[in-house]
């Protein structure tokens, strides 16, 4: 069933269950007033009735009265031998039940039958006096009250089931817009939300835990993108060098030192393709960048794997350490990983020198990157970091790569405004 219908069904049992109880007891109150007003006009007959006998020297005599045909009417006058004085026509059943009254020494009421009600009252040793009073008309009322409580109940019942139906199908519709509008953001529209403002009741709390949900899956999938754009940013250099070592080799005329160094550098691109895979793969999971390394010499292998395209492009690349053990706490390939991207991005900015300087500053070993190009402008410092964003026409994913290696180490990259360009990576020492 759905939830509509679990709560309307809920509603009805409990709003049944309720009827019940308060029909019943009403019912039961009604009879009980019924019963005491029988009694009433049972107590007021007998006194009636009472009010016309003299009772004198023991012997009972019947005064005659005005009306006196209503009033013997169901009314039995007995003298102290149970010999009937007055007598009312009736049944052989409530004769009977008469009879056996004619001789009580204290008012009594019986009920023979369930259409009369009977009460014989003594009259000071004189005699009996039973009148009796019928019962239909508030049996009559009884049924009456019975009836109309039992319909009153199937109504309230059938209103009460349609009002609840409507309510919780007009409370569950927000819900369902907000489950169809979820899905089909999460298809088509992940940077959309409902923006209700904070949880003020149910619905608002649920639309502020579906924004977050559509929020954790927005960033899983950019996450996703981002980790698969900097992976083919990262491989695209080691290949495109593979690629043309290979090309080179094919042609006609090299001797066998010239295809052996060909080799040589296809196997140092490829492994530096699968240290690239391995040190992405292990910052996306952030489980091994933890150990310790030899920053210097994570600097120079930097330093090496940039050198051909700095004295491609006429720049000088030099690296200078404070003489101090520098070990940071990231593996090398983490550090050189970082690294690699800052040493190009000064490389490709620089008129003619790059400068790699390392050392320790409350802590930390500080990798400064600085190059005697145009540098970055205080308004830059962040927005060169946002994927994408480059002005020499490139991936852009070179530097917010070396930023969250940085920050799976515990570290961080950040640009330095002043003049000339400056780049510090810093690690935990």
């Amino acid at each position: 069933m759905s939830l509509r219908t679990r709560v309307t069904l809920g509603t009805v049992a409990v709003l049944g269950a309720g009827l019940a109880i308060l029909s019943v007891a009403l019912n039961l109150l009604l009879v009980s007033r019924l019963s005491a007003d029988a009694s009433a006009v049972l107590a007021n007959r007998a006194d009636a009735q009472l009010a016309t006998l003299d009772a004198r020297h023991g012997t009972l005599r019947v005064r005659e009265t005005a009306d006196d045909a209503a009033l013997d009417e169901h009314a039995w006058i007995f003298d102290r031998q149970g010999r009937a004085i007055e007598r009312s026509p009736a049944e052989a059943r409530l004769a009977a039940a008469v009879e056996a009254l004619a001789r009580v020494d204290r008012p009594t009421v019986r009920n023979p039958t369930e259409h009369v009600r009977l009460l014989a009252r003594p009259i000071d040793r004189a005699g009996v006096v039973v009148v009796g009073v019928s019962m239909d008309p508030y049996r009559h009322t009884e049924r009456i009250a019975v009836g109309f409580t039992v319909v009153l109940d199937v109504f309230v019942l059938l209103a009460g089931a349609l009002v609840a139906r409507r309510a919780v199908g007009a409370a569950l519709r927000p819900v369902a817009d907000m489950t169809q509008r979820a899905a089909e953001w999460s298809e088509h529209d992940l940077h959309r939300r409902f923006g209700l403002g904070p949880p003020r009741d149910e619905l608002t709390a649920l639309a502020a835990t579906l924004d977050g949900l559509l929020g954790r899956i927005d960033a899983a999938l950019r996450h996703e993108q981002r980790f698969s754009a900097e992976m083919a940013h990262e491989l695209r250099t080691p290949l495109s060098g593979v690629r043309a070592e290979a090309e080179l080799a094919l042609h006609a005329g090299r001797s066998d030192a010239e295809l052996r160094a060909a080799l040589e550098t296809v196997l140092a691109g490829t492994d530096r393709m699968a240290a690239v895979i391995d040190t992405l793969l292990a910052a996306a999971r952030s489980d091994t960048v933890r150990g310790s390394s030899d920053a210097l010499a994570a600097a120079y292998t930097v330093q090496q794997l940039v050198r051909p395209v700095a004295e491609a492009h006429d720049r000088r690349v030099s690296v200078h350490a404070d003489g101090a053990p520098l070990t940071v706490g990231a593996a090398e390939d983490v550090v050189a990983g970082a690294l690699h991207p800052l040493l190009e991005n000064a490389v490709r900015h620089a008129q003619h020198a790059v400068e790699v300087s390392l050392l320790r500053e409350n802590g930390s070993v500080v990798i400064a990157v600085a190059d005697d190009g145009a540098g970055v402008t205080p308004n830059d410092t962040e927005r060169i970091f946002e994927p994408g964003v480059s002005d020499t026409g490139g991936a852009g994913l070179g530097l917010p790569l070396a930023r969250r290696l940085a920050r799976s180490a515990g570290g961080d990259v950040v640009a330095v405004p002043q003049e000339g360009g400056r780049f510090e990576l810093r690690l935990p020492a």
